[in-house]
């Protein structure tokens, strides 16, 4: 289930997840953002709870977009267990940039970093 983070429950929402999270900020106008749906569901289905998936709209929850500081949409952010921001990316991209944001905030590598010490470079 992708969570919908707003200004009034954010503060809870991160202390109660033991979990990485992945937010995206957007606007329900912005095409870009609407493309990144269906990236967000496969995303969720692929990591089940294990990286919790969630989305702010900036146009009802300033304070956040404040905190975050977007200035363009869609704004990507992977937050790890330890709640540090691990990375961020703006505009529509390649799926798997999107998924390797998630795994680098759940095993703090990403996939071609895990290859790279698997083949001895």
């Amino acid at each position: 289930m992708i969570v919908e983070v707003t200004d009034d429950n954010y503060m809870d929402f991160v202390e109660q997840t033991n979990n990485p999270i992945f937010i995206e900020f957007y606007t329900p106008l912005c095409g870009a953002c609407q493309g990144l749906i269906p990236i967000m569901e496969q995303m969720d289905i692929h990591y089940k709870g294990d990286v919790v998936i969630a989305k702010c709209d900036v146009s009802r929850n300033p304070k956040l977009a404040h905190k975050y500081r977007v200035q363009s949409v869609p704004l990507c952010v992977s937050i790890n267990k330890e709640k540090k921001i691990k990375d961020v990316e703006m505009g529509l991209l390649d799926p798997m940039r999107y998924f390797e944001m998630a795994d680098y905030a759940l095993y703090n590598y990403t996939w071609w970093q895990f290859l790279l010490k698997k083949l001895g470079f």
